[in-house]
């Protein structure tokens, strides 16, 4: 008996402006199980500053280092353009009507996220369990923002990662799909551990949605609890402590007990 052709997965996207979100939706692209038919592309958040010369260089340092990182690990995406339609909006603009609108002209089986603003009514309630999100973080155990940046502060990397979910109105508590560690080095600073995290959530959503929406995946219920981060705890000496425990061998020492610090904090996978 003739094998039957799967159709790919049609997705809309819903995602931010910098190389990490283009690496993000590359992926997707290039995938044959989907077919991306349209992007919304939102304008991201500035970044914050501080009051006091001294933390501000701290802030700039962080920030540069960032996007020396993102360069080395995403640059080769350069001036790459998705072949669907594009739809650019400021920042918070993803949930503008005539957003939620175009999206929808475009009927789309799943609806992607990453790096956008949190999506509300006018999707979720359109498109029940078919949005799905690409949090950085490991969920339950981080929710909300800079969640792979908090538990290298807390000295956890076990809990640094990705974690695919499906989206609802409570921040990072949909179903998870699936989840993903980066594979560190002993050498990594955060940025670098920030970036392999995203190349593992690239492969984790791609793979996710598309099993998910073609019945071979099933979503697993998060669990309550865990540590949630808004973007008004992100300062200047959060960097330093993070610097400090990166300083002092944070990563070489959960490198060395990686396997039994990991089964601790358990993961869908």
């Amino acid at each position: 008996m003739a094998e039957v052709a799967v159709s790919p997965v049609a997705v809309v996207a819903i995602v931010g402006d910098r190389l990490r979100h283009r690496h993000v939706l590359r992926r997707l692209a290039d995938d044959p199980a989907i077919d991306v038919r349209g992007v919304v592309m939102e304008t991201k958040r500035p970044q914050p500053v501080a009051d006091a010369a001294a933390l501000e260089k701290v802030l700039t340092a962080h920030f540069a280092a960032r996007e020396r990182a993102e360069e080395a690990f995403f640059g080769a995406v350069g001036d790459w353009e998705p072949e669907a339609d594009v739809l650019r909006v400021p920042f918070g603009g993803s949930n503008d009507d005539d957003v939620a609108a175009w999206v929808l002209e475009r009927s789309p089986d799943a609806l992607v996220l990453f790096g956008c603003s949190i999506i509300r009514e006018q999707l979720l309630e359109r498109l029940p369990e078919r949005v799905v999100n690409l949090h950085l973080g490991l969920s339950p155990y981080y929710r909300g923002a800079a969640t792979n940046f908090w538990p290298l502060v807390n000295g956890e990397p076990e809990c640094v990662g990705a974690t695919i979910h499906l989206a609802t109105l409570s921040v990072d508590a949909g179903p998870i799909l699936r989840q993903a560690r980066p594979a560190m080095e002993a050498v990594d600073g955060s940025h670098e551990i920030g970036c392999r995290a995203i190349l593992a959530g690239a492969e984790a959503l791609a793979t996710g949605v598309a099993a998910y929406m073609t019945g071979g995946l099933k979503p697993v219920p998060q669990a309550p609890g865990g540590r949630v981060y808004r973007n008004a705890d992100f300062d200047a000496h959060a960097v330093k402590e993070l610097w400090h425990r990166l300083d002092e061998g944070l990563v070489a020492d959960y490198l060395a007990e990686k396997s039994v610090r990991d089964a601790a904090r358990p993961i869908v996978e």
